[in-house]
Parts: structure tokens; C-alpha cells; sequence
């Protein structure tokens, strides 16, 4: 009952802050961002319970495969990272700068991850036992290392983002959404360490480990929804008020 109230909490902050900032899907430097907040409610909503007891059967009556929907989820995730790393990026750099420096730090670790991770998901209990919770799934060999491997390239992602963040930051216009962008990847770097800890250490492999990793994550996801779209706000605001010409 906590776990689906905080995921409708999750998925309704979500929700809010793609409608405040709806029109920003037409704004260069403001789709990246609002890109990350509906990847993050996607992935939510394929991990939650009743996305496993809906799509996840259908998907399994397709391929024969268990959870797919939750490795789809993380796959989006991993996309989700990679938009804030470029939301940050966009920022600090010129077009060419940041060009390069995505496609060499961002791109290519996130796409070479995606292809080993269904393959490691494949192979292992993750496609072969189903839960409604893919975090309650008994991890074996290639189970463990599909969460170290997903986990350790959303960290360095998040830790990626935030050391551009942590230079936005010193621009006072900049520094309140940069502190509180710190505070939704500390979020998601602690449910990834958490996650990781329950999978490699058995004792921690219960309920309170699966509420902590449930909990940080849905944090990560409408600490940054809400955020953007008070930045918004503010923004718009800002164009709105009347000049005082000179």
C-alpha cells in the first residue's frame, strides 16, 4: 500500500511538471530537461507492480521472457541520466564543446551498456523468475552483475551530471535549481548504491532494502520534476513582467 502511494505521488509530480512545462518540447535548451522527466515517469510506471501484472504477462506470453518490462524501464533510466548530463552541459559549453564531450563521456557508455544489459538480463534469474517487484527477484551471477553493471553506469552518469552542476552552481541566477538538481542525483546515486548493496549482500536482500531503493528513486524522479517546473515558472514569470523602457 506505502509502495503504490508513493509511486502515484511519484507519477503525479511527474505528471504536473510535464504540463507546466509542455511547451518546452519546442525550446532547444529546455527539451533536454523536461526529456528527463517523462523518461523518469516511464521508467516508474514499467517497474511498478501493476505495470508487471499487466504488460509484464503480455510480454512474456510474446518472448517467454519475465520482467522485460522492467529492463525497459531501467533502459529508460539510463536515457534519463544522460538527458541531465546534457540539460548541464548545455549550460557551461558551446554546441561543439558539448557535442564532443557527450558523445565521447555519455554517448557511448550509455549505448555500449544497454545491449550487455539485456544480454546479462537474458541469461540470468532476471528473464527467468517472476515478481511484481523486479526488485524482489533472487539475484544469482548474472543477475548481480546486470545491477552492478545498470547501477554503476547510472553513478557515473549522475556523478558526470553534477560536476557540471556543481560549476553551475557558483552563477547566483543558476544556483538554487543547480542545489536542488545536486539533491535529486544524490537521490538517485543513493538508491543505486542501496540496490547494489542489497543485491551483492543477501541479508539485505528484504523488505526494508527494497522500501529504501523504492524510496530514493521516486525521490530522484519528483525532486527533479518538481524542480523544473518552478524553474519554468519562473522563467515564464520572468518574460511576462512588464520592461520599463529607457
Amino acid at each position: 500500500m506505502a509502495l503504490t502511494a508513493l509511486i502515484v505521488i511519484t507519477l503525479a509530480s511527474i505528471a504536473w511538471s510535464l504540463w507546466i512545462r509542455r511547451v518546452t518540447w519546442h525550446c532547444r535548451w529546455e527539451v533536454a530537461a523536461t526529456l528527463n522527466i517523462a523518461l523518469q515517469g516511464m521508467a516508474v510506471a514499467l517497474m511498478s507492480p501493476f505495470a508487471s501484472e499487466t504488460l509484464g504477462v503480455f510480454l512474456h506470453d510474446l518472448t517467454g521472457k519475465w520482467n522485460i518490462e522492467d529492463y525497459i524501464g531501467h533502459d529508460c533510466y539510463i536515457v534519463a541520466a544522460s538527458a541531465i548530463v546534457y540539460n548541464a552541459l548545455g549550460r557551461l559549453s558551446d554546441d561543439d564543446t558539448i557535442q564532443a564531450s557527450f558523445k565521447q563521456y555519455v554517448e557511448r557508455p550509455a549505448t555500449l551498456c544497454i545491449p550487455i544489459l539485456l544480454a546479462t538480463f537474458s541469461v540470468g534469474n532476471g528473464a527467468r523468475i517472476y515478481r511484481s517487484d523486479f526488485f524482489t527477484v533472487p539475484t544469482d551471477f548474472w543477475l548481480n552483475m546486470y545491477w552492478l553493471l545498470l547501477c554503476g553506469t547510472l553513478i557515473y552518469l549522475l556523478v558526470y551530471g553534477s560536476r557540471a552542476l556543481l560549476i553551475l552552481r557558483k552563477d547566483p541566477r543558476s544556483r538554487n535549481i543547480a542545489n536542488v538538481y545536486l539533491i535529486a542525483s544524490a537521490s538517485g546515486i543513493l538508491a543505486c548504491v542501496v540496490r547494489i548493496t542489497t543485491a551483492f549482500v543477501p541479508p539485505f536482500q528484504n523488505s526494508f532494502g527494497v522500501a529504501l531503493t523504492w524510496l530514493f528513486a521516486c525521490g530522484c524522479g519528483a525532486i527533479f520534476a518538481l524542480a523544473a517546473a518552478h524553474a519554468w515558472r519562473q522563467k515564464v514569470k520572468w518574460f511576462q513582467q512588464p520592461k520599463v523602457l529607457r
